[in-house]
């Protein structure tokens, strides 16, 4: 499980982080860490908490946070664990910004609902859905404005971190998994035998299109973005050709039939892909070093 965020971040591990003592004092009862001096308040954590929670509780049902992991740990342990390095990253970044003169304000966030809201037709909409969960509008407001400081620090880092095209270039050619990417649709069995009496049945592509248009069906349907060969998915399904259908495998508790439907080896397109990836991976380390350079106590 991880924290959904509409901007993607690398969420870094704090648990071998020395803990140095902060100068300004911070009520350990209205405080869950701290960060350079700057707390990140329990009511913030708990705020953002309630929307996992309601998140969570709506998309997989109500013992989903209840349930365990191999190691013992409920799923309810692990989203404060996670939710806590996303606010200490957070807080990390909102520092950086700061040092480098650089604000966040409401506006910052109103740019990403606007866009969200473009892109599912209206802010109406957005808000319907987003009460569909049990969230209120001040609540996701909340979470978009955490979600604007990734993306203004990630704009900032971009903005003093230009590359080369012949460094990409090179990053390019040194990584022939870059050279193509996949886009692939799976149908996805809770039971076996079930996916089993399918596959036995799909006999060709077309075959397996018709299942992806079924209205009546007890399987559920996932189609991918364009994503490189170290996908789990399609690293599972052994595929490397169009067109081609595996044979049913099992994915976590899943049994999934896998379908590869296109795929991109156009050079111009895999370069833009692989500078992002590139710029993305340098960032990472930019987040890694902010970490590791910054005094952080944890109160919980």
């Amino acid at each position: 499980m991880k924290i959904i965020k509409k901007i993607p971040i690398a969420i870094i591990s704090i648990s071998l982080i020395l803990l140095s003592s902060c100068s300004k004092k911070f009520d350990k009862d209205k405080y869950v860490a701290v960060v350079n001096d700057e707390g990140i308040s329990k009511e913030l954590f708990e705020k953002e908490l309630s929307y996992y929670q309601k998140f969570y509780l709506k998309k997989y049902g109500d013992k989903f946070l209840d349930s365990k992991s191999k190691k013992g740990d409920s799923n309810y342990k692990k989203l404060e664990s996670e939710l806590l390095d996303s606010l200490i990253m957070d807080q990390a970044m909102l520092n950086d910004l700061k040092k480098n003169g650089i604000k966040v304000t409401k506006n910052d966030s109103q740019e990403i609902i606007d866009k969200i809201s473009q892109e599912i037709s209206s802010k109406d909409s957005l808000i319907e859905n987003v009460k569909s969960f049990g969230v209120t509008e001040d609540e996701f407001e909340e979470i978009s404005y955490q979600d604007s400081i990734r993306k203004k620090h990630y704009d900032y880092f971009l903005n003093n971190n230009k590359v080369k095209d012949s460094k990409i270039l090179k990053y390019y050619e040194d990584n022939k998994n870059l050279h193509k990417k996949y886009k692939y649709d799976c149908l996805i069995f809770d039971d076996k035998k079930e996916a089993i009496k399918i596959r036995s049945n799909i006999k060709n592509s077309d075959d397996f299109k018709n299942h992806l248009k079924n209205k009546v069906r007890n399987y559920d349907i996932y189609r991918s973005e364009f994503v490189y060969n170290d996908d789990n998915l399609l690293k599972e399904s052994s595929l490397t050709k169009a067109s081609e259908i595996s044979n049913v495998f099992k994915y976590k508790d899943s049994y999934i039939i896998l379908m590869v439907n296109s795929i991109n080896n156009n050079k111009k397109s895999l370069l833009l892909d692989a500078k992002e990836l590139y710029l993305r991976n340098e960032y990472n380390n930019y987040l890694k070093n902010l970490i590791k350079n910054s005094n952080i106590k944890l109160f919980i």
